[in-house]
């Protein structure tokens, strides 16, 4: 795990995009669970329960990550920008930027895995692309396959 997190906190650096830094802070929480699964995934696993990505300058939130549902939603409000067709930013928010923008992915709860006796805690993050690429390799994923994602999942037990 030590090496997943030393390739994503690596691979953000390389990006090198000033003014903005990336920071994988789920990986970091999945880490500390007593147990951590790998799950390859195609575009039909259900969205997370909240952004994976949120965009802070400071303590305040000025982007998040936006999924095919909210779409709609944003195109109708002034104060949303769209960026790709995945990105919204606040522009009431952006008018008081004080410094770097910092982009967490952000670690989101399970909560079908909650159901299962046994299990708590449970979290799931995304990795960066080098990172699914390296996890790939080292499981015997075809690392290449342009449908195929990563999700790690970590859990602890209950009592």
């Amino acid at each position: 795990m030590k090496e997943l997190i030393e390739t994503e906190a690596k691979s953000n650096l390389r990006l090198g995009l000033p003014g903005l830094e990336i920071v994988n802070e789920g990986i970091k929480v999945v880490a500390k669970r007593q147990h951590i699964v790998a799950i390859a995934h195609s575009p039909n696993l259900r969205h997370p329960p909240g952004p994976i990505l949120v965009v802070y300058n400071g303590g305040e939130v000025v982007g998040e990550e936006l999924w095919n549902e909210q779409r709609s939603e944003a195109t109708d409000d002034s104060n949303t920008i769209l960026l790709g067709r995945g990105l919204k930013l606040y522009r009431n928010h952006l008018t008081r930027l004080r410094g770097p923008l910092k982009v967490f992915y952000k670690p989101l709860r399970f909560p079908e895995l909650e159901t299962i006796d046994g299990v708590r805690d449970a979290v799931s993050i995304t990795v960066n692309t080098l990172t699914h690429i390296r996890l790939s390799q080292l499981i015997g994923w075809n690392p290449s396959d342009p449908i195929l994602g990563t999700v790690l999942i970590g859990f602890n037990e209950s009592q």
